[in-house]
């Protein structure tokens, strides 16, 4: 049986978008393959093995600062340092591939330790199209797994001798699904939710000012993070009882979708964004940005406007919470599947470690 290492510093620490899809992949490609899930955190009772490193820990913060642009920010420091205190155990263990998830210092440490000891080096695409995609493209893996069509163009474009391949995030169509019974929530109706990390790319100041325009919609954050002061203050000032933010684990988050109406997002840039799927899942047409990516996810079940057009984005949500989208968001969601991302992995690292093309 082929060893695998996934090498994912912020499991056991936060549970967002990387971190969802390491641990369902894993815990479906622990059928096929001995797997271990390196982390810096800690996560127990799980279906495949994990393996706490014990080193200096932090949630993680999206601006890094001047620094962050050398990965010399304390955060990818602390993930250099992480990786580090590994490297003497996948030596020990000789695995056959290596997927480092966390970027930075961590991919060059891998890629030095794979061209010495031969084991396979996966990198997935959850940065997105910029700078810290292009720096893991840059240390050329064995395979670049793209999270949509145009973020393989963009990485074919940038190393034509890369080998890329296109396999999306998913969604556990058991836990996010429509026949999921609504939370109540103290809001006037209809809400609109957004599942965010509140830092500064999500743009949860451009929702909170269409959600005001609209005047009509509610608006429930699921989320934290460094912004959260500010967007708090800014929701309770334009939005007053319409507003409201609360933190719930990722296994509670599915009543809260069945709670809305819709869901948005207006990222600037998202190399997939689960939060996508898993409120289609759950029936809820999204509004989002406009873009090729975004655009290949979302497909016919919600609408993509010009978010930082606040005019745009209010009617936007507006004509959403008003239209009956039926079952499209739910059949669109079908696509993205946990067990078929996990199949196509499945057979990719098969391929992959046994010398196949």
């Amino acid at each position: 049986m082929k060893k695998i290492a996934l090498l994912s510093y912020y499991s056991g620490i936060v549970d967002r978008g990387v971190e969802t899809f390491v641990s369902e992949i894993s815990k479906r490609l622990a059928k096929d393959f001995d797997l271990t899930v390196y982390m810096a955190g800690k996560i127990d009772l799980q279906k495949y093995k994990t393996r706490q490193i014990k080193s200096p820990r932090m949630k993680p913060r999206a601006a890094k600062g001047f620094f962050g642009k050398f990965y010399l920010d304390r955060q990818s420091l602390y993930i250099l340092i992480f990786t580090l205190f590994l490297i003497p155990k996948l030596m020990r263990e000789k695995y056959d591939l290596i997927v480092p998830v966390n970027g930075g210092w961590q991919i060059v440490l891998v890629k030095i330790f794979t061209m010495l000891t031969k084991p396979k080096m996966l990198v997935t695409g959850h940065a997105g199209i910029g700078g810290d995609d292009a720096w893991n493209i840059l240390w050329r893996p064995d395979i670049f797994v793209a999270l949509t069509s145009a973020q393989a163009a963009w990485a074919r474009r940038l190393a034509e001798d890369l080998k890329v391949t296109v396999i999306p995030n998913g969604v556990d169509l058991h836990r996010f699904n429509p026949k999921i019974a609504a939370v109540a929530i103290a809001l006037p109706k209809p809400i609109i939710v957004c599942a965010s990390a509140l830092v500064p790319y999500k743009r949860l100041d451009l929702t909170i000012r269409a959600v005001a325009k609209a005047k009509n919609l509610s608006l429930l954050v699921i989320g934290e993070g460094e912004l959260q002061g500010a967007i708090d203050s800014l929701g309770k000032r334009l939005l007053g009882a319409r507003y409201a933010r609360i933190v719930v684990p990722h296994e509670k988050i599915p009543g809260y979708y069945r709670a809305g109406k819709l869901f948005t997002l207006a990222s600037e840039t998202e190399a997939f964004g689960i939060s996508y799927v898993e409120a289609m899942a759950c029936n809820l047409p999204i509004v989002t940005t406009k873009d090729r990516s975004r655009a290949e996810i979302v497909g016919g079940a919600g609408v993509l406007v010009n978010t930082k057009n606040i005019n745009r984005y209010a009617k936007a949500l507006s004509y959403v919470a008003r239209a009956n989208f039926k079952n499209q968001p739910y059949n669109q969601a079908l696509k993205f599947s946990w067990n078929k991302i996990a199949q196509k992995y499945s057979t990719l690292i098969k391929s992959l470690t046994t010398g196949g093309n």
